[in-house]
């Protein structure tokens, strides 16, 4: 077996799969030397493409106040929390840790928590693992019942950062008496 078949070999072994949830997409023959190869990844692309758009939804927010982003950003962005595909799902929950800061409490507490309650409910735990990240970087808002629930989650991961949360909620109100 040459050098390329021992990685192509790798890149479709449930060892590969295990490691980055997938197989690799494709394998290319680098062309500076004899033994160099590249393992590309489109999710990446995509990923980047999200999270620029993602970003994007921040900057408009802050660019025309939060009563336009209510008006034009923010019902679409809700609508694809029931987007069949995870991914979509956790952009949403992407795109509410960083609007909201911009939105402010109100707008938080009333139109983003209720969508990341019942996404804390989904059935993919990345989906369940990114609600509790998500409600960590809102603990001055955040729903702690919702915490709760997710610190007993059978995901091991969820359980670790709704924990998390639910420790940094005890050590602000400790700091604060």
């Amino acid at each position: 077996m040459n050098k390329f078949q021992e990685i192509f070999s790798f890149a479709h072994s449930t060892v590969w799969k295990v490691l980055f949830g997938k197989v690799a997409d494709s394998i290319e023959k680098g062309t500076e030397h004899e033994d160099e190869y590249m393992i590309s990844e489109k999710e990446l692309l995509v990923y980047s493409i999200r999270e620029a758009a993602a970003n994007n939804l921040k900057r408009f927010a802050e660019e025309f106040g939060p009563e336009w982003a209510m008006q034009h950003l923010v019902p679409q962005v809700l609508d694809m929390v029931t987007n069949p595909h995870y991914l979509h799902r956790m952009m949403v929950l992407r795109a509410i840790s960083l609007m909201a800061p911009v939105m402010g409490s109100e707008i938080t507490c009333s139109k983003f928590l209720p969508v990341v309650a019942e996404a804390s409910k989904d059935r993919v735990p990345n989906v369940k693992f990114n609600v509790a990240k998500l409600l960590q970087s809102l603990i001055p808002i955040v729903d702690q019942s919702c915490l709760v629930d997710l610190s007993e989650d059978p995901d091991v991961d969820v359980r670790y950062f709704a924990n998390q949360a639910l420790r940094s909620i005890d050590d602000a109100a400790a700091a604060q008496s």
